[in-house]
């Protein structure tokens, strides 16, 4: 008997704490603060099951053998997609094969628009080149900057295609960037791939250098698993997994029926403070290594309707 009550001594301090902790919103506010709409108390044990620590099946994570691709010639659904083909003939770019659907997933529809492009990263110029062929619009503009001095011969404006000198992290040289160049409609981090550098550049860009319809992409996301480019506590998959948390921070604000209402003028509140970037969000895409940010600018709080 001392044994089971033993064991459930732990299950009922955590239920004890759970219940504490749902009495106070989060930075000390309590609950119906007129400071802040109060989060709905999920933490109480009400609705709930005993699985409390429920996640990922096990069987998910089993470890399998997956096979290497062990030929030179890319896979046939690789050497289908156009951009593979523009890419191939463009001495010194280095791709994963896998990026290239990934790249019409999110491009495509857009490609043969007038666009302003921003790439961070130019090395040898071949995905300024790459990109300018494939964003056909003949009014298209490819900017590309690196903080390698070098690369300004690839500067070519009868081409449209312009390099810009300066580092990534640098908010500055950013501004200038955009206030000569932009607004973008794409920008795109191929540059040192530095866990802090990516950020930092997403923290310059992504609410004034890009357009209100705008994509933010990041590719080579691996080198974050990488000791040699993981300089900092947090990753840009970090940061997106507190984004995707933002983007549904009005649900936090507010209990369900708030919102499940059939009248909208029945709602109980006029407006929900929430962080910028909740209103700034269409959507994220998670590739393999890569990441792509749907920017937009939602005016006003998701609401709830009945059909008919």
């Amino acid at each position: 008997m001392i044994a089971n009550l033993l064991k459930e001594l732990p299950r009922a301090l955590g239920r004890y704490v759970a219940y504490q902790a749902s009495r106070v919103m989060p930075g000390g506010k309590k609950m119906g603060d007129a400071a802040a709409p109060p989060r709905p108390n999920h933490a109480t044990g009400e609705h709930r099951t005993d699985d409390g620590d429920i996640g990922l099946d096990p069987s998910y994570e089993r470890l399998v053998a997956w096979p290497t691709y062990r030929r030179k010639e890319p896979p046939p659904e690789v050497v289908s997609q156009p951009l593979y083909g523009i890419w191939n003939k463009s001495p010194g770019g280095h791709k994963w094969p896998h990026y290239f659907a990934a790249y019409e997933a999110v491009f495509g529809p857009n490609r043969t628009k007038p666009l302003r492009i921003m790439e961070i990263g130019v090395l040898e110029g071949a995905s300024l080149r790459m990109w300018k062929e494939y964003f056909s619009h003949p009014d298209t503009v490819i900017v590309g900057i690196d903080i390698e001095p070098n690369c300004i011969r690839y500067d070519a404006p009868s081409k449209g295609i312009r390099v810009r000198i300066g580092s990534q992290t640098d908010g500055s040289f950013l501004k200038s960037v955009t206030e000569e160049f932009g607004p973008f409609d794409l920008i795109i981090d191929d540059g040192s791939h530095r866990s802090s550098h990516i950020i930092k550049s997403f923290n310059h860009l992504f609410a004034d250098a890009l357009k209100d319809s705008g994509i933010y992409l990041v590719e080579d996301l691996h080198a974050n698993y990488w000791s040699g480019w993981r300089d900092s506590h947090k990753t840009i998959l970090d940061v997106c997994k507190e984004i995707v948390e933002h983007m549904h921070a009005h649900y936090r604000r507010a209990p369900a029926e708030a919102f499940l209402v059939a009248d909208p003028d029945q709602q109980r509140f006029d407006t929900l403070d929430v962080p910028v970037i909740a209103t700034m969000i269409e959507e994220i895409r998670f590739f393999d290594s890569i990441i792509a940010i749907q920017k937009t600018r939602r005016a006003y709080v998701p609401h709830y309707m009945l059909s008919g």
